[in-house]
């Protein structure tokens, strides 16, 4: 099954999106919002024991995000049968890419447009359990939720083993993690990718080698203009000369490798539209108790009162949600409704 976005919303408007296959169940809404255009994109490709999960989010237009949907939606990415691929694999996928969007880009005189990515990539294993990769290349964000029906004092053991970027810097005693990032969110979040911003010290200090600037306050700007530090495209921060881990931009992601997820566990994927309205630990929160209602709610409501409480924000972002829950068989049904505020 291959899913993606297809086509704009309109402004205001919130459109969602249900997708279901033989192990997992997802749903996205999206809107425009206070943007003068949409920029977003998202693409989610299935096997039968298999799924993919992609959002991105462009900037300077949306050819960068809707040509990356595209490639990883198609089936030179699309997942195997029964297992994830390696973490090289992975790193030369978002490459190839790099490297397609840039000729896609100068063919067609389309200027610098950029886009973030962020994945899970998950696989279901002959326990019963689920594994997971969550990909991360620039400010969206991925966050694993635990199960509804789990209780904080008897919550199945999981395993996340954390990309070499954040080990490295997790283990140096002078790192000051309250000024950058927090790698470990509180129940009932499992785990989260770090945003890629150019104030993170790691990211910071690759900018600088390359001969860039990080300057700005609250938010902080790679050479006075770019807001975040990894992305698809955004040529004209990229040198041909530097290989491709030293780019002032970099193309290449964080992989989190997570085992052990049981049946329920909820995996939330967005933009910075959502993030800059509310913390990982009040997502999370905000689509557990809502799948704790008898019934529970839709997984496509759950995500139209995310991108709704955005906009209640106003965040002047356009705004893309996927919520996915594993193990619930969807017998490969989908639908799709439109609702306007």
């Amino acid at each position: 099954m291959v899913a993606a976005s297809t086509q704009s919303p309109s402004k205001m408007c919130v459109q969602a999106h249900s997708h279901c296959g033989s192990v997992f169940r997802s749903a996205v809404a999206e809107t425009q919002g206070h943007r003068p255009s949409y920029e977003d994109a998202y693409a989610i490709t299935s096997e039968e024991k298999t799924v993919y999960f992609w959002i991105f989010d462009g900037h300077r237009g949306d050819c960068a995000s809707r040509f990356a949907a595209e490639l990883f939606g198609s089936p030179e990415f699309s997942p195997t049968k029964d297992k994830l691929p390696s973490n090289r694999r992975i790193r030369r996928a978002f490459q190839t890419v790099d490297n397609r969007l840039r000729d896609h880009l100068c063919q067609g005189k389309l200027g610098n447009a950029g886009s973030t990515a962020v994945g899970a990539l998950i696989a279901h294993k002959e326990d019963g359990t689920f594994s997971a990769k969550l990909v991360n290349c620039g400010d969206s964000r991925c966050v694993v939720v635990r199960a509804p029906e789990e209780e904080e004092q008897n919550a199945a053991p999981i395993q996340v083993k954390l990309p070499d970027s954040l080990k490295s810097f997790c283990e140096a005693p002078d790192v000051d993690w309250s000024q950058d990032a927090s790698w470990l969110p509180e129940w009932p979040a499992v785990v989260e990718t770090i945003d890629h911003k150019p104030s993170l010290c790691f990211e910071r200090a690759r900018i600088e080698a390359a001969g860039g600037t990080v300057r700005g306050g609250r938010t902080a700007r790679l050479d006075g203009s770019l807001a975040v530090s990894r992305s698809l495209g955004d040529f004209d921060f990229k040198s041909v000369n530097r290989p491709v881990a030293e780019q002032k931009v970099s193309c290449l992601p964080d992989i989190y490798e997570v085992s052990g997820l049981p049946e329920g566990s909820v995996l939330l994927l967005a933009c910075d539209g959502l993030w800059d309205a509310m913390s990982t630990e009040e997502a999370a929160q905000f689509v557990r108790q809502r799948l704790q209602h008898n019934p529970p709610m839709e997984l496509a409501d759950i995500a139209q009162e995310l991108v709704d409480f955005s906009l209640d924000a106003e965040t002047r972002d356009n705004v893309t949600v996927l919520l996915a829950q594993l193990g619930l068989d969807g017998q490969g049904q989908e639908v799709s409704e439109a609702e306007a505020d």
